[in-house]
């Protein structure tokens, strides 16, 4: 055990917290879908486990990988994404798949959905930050710090805000406390 413990790369704590999320994982998994399996599936309870462990097993293989990689590597990436994320959501309320009365995912092939709005989250967050810390010098100027911040954050929360209020605006009070904090 204490081998497998030195192998692990990066804060160990993170990973435990990873761990004993995917075990409690399969417990919720398992206990609710139970209905489902006997209404869709046949009976076949194990279907909805499998498609779960192959979720999370794809999830923790990208993880790993992302762990490998230098972070300032991510700033750069995100600075770009968040220029790909703002057509995928003018895509999504034009194209996107009506549910619960609203344009939020994408369609993917294989029967699976693509929920543009959470790129576009987790792209503008890491954007702020990216931007926050390269403008630490001009940041106590309203004009040249603060709107120039702002512009990306209505831009984003703006195409999200007709498919789904609560997403939109907690990331837009989230945005304004990162730019709070960082200044």
């Amino acid at each position: 055990m204490q081998t497998i413990l030195n192998k692990i790369k990066g804060d160990k704590v993170i990973w435990a917290v990873v761990f004993f999320l995917t075990l409690f994982s399969f417990l919720a998994v398992y206990s609710s879908t139970g209905t489902l399996a006997y209404k869709y599936q046949g009976g076949n309870t194990e279907y909805y486990m499998f498609k779960h462990a192959i979720i999370l097993l794809f999830g923790l293989l990208l993880m790993y990988f992302a762990h490998l990689l230098k972070y300032t590597y991510y700033s750069r990436i995100f600075q770009i994404a968040l220029y790909v994320a703002v057509p995928l959501l003018l895509i999504t309320l034009i194209f996107g798949l009506n549910l619960n009365e609203a344009k939020r995912v994408l369609p993917l092939p294989f029967h699976l959905t693509f929920q543009t709005s959470d790129l576009a989250k987790i792209t503008l967050i890491i954007y702020l930050a990216r931007m926050l810390t390269k403008k630490q010098d001009n940041i106590k100027d309203f004009k040249s710090a603060f709107v120039p911040l702002m512009l990306p954050v209505l831009i984003v929360t703006g195409l999200i805000l007709p498919a789904n209020f609560s997403t939109a605006a907690l990331l837009f009070v989230t945005s304004l406390v990162l730019i709070f904090i960082g200044r």
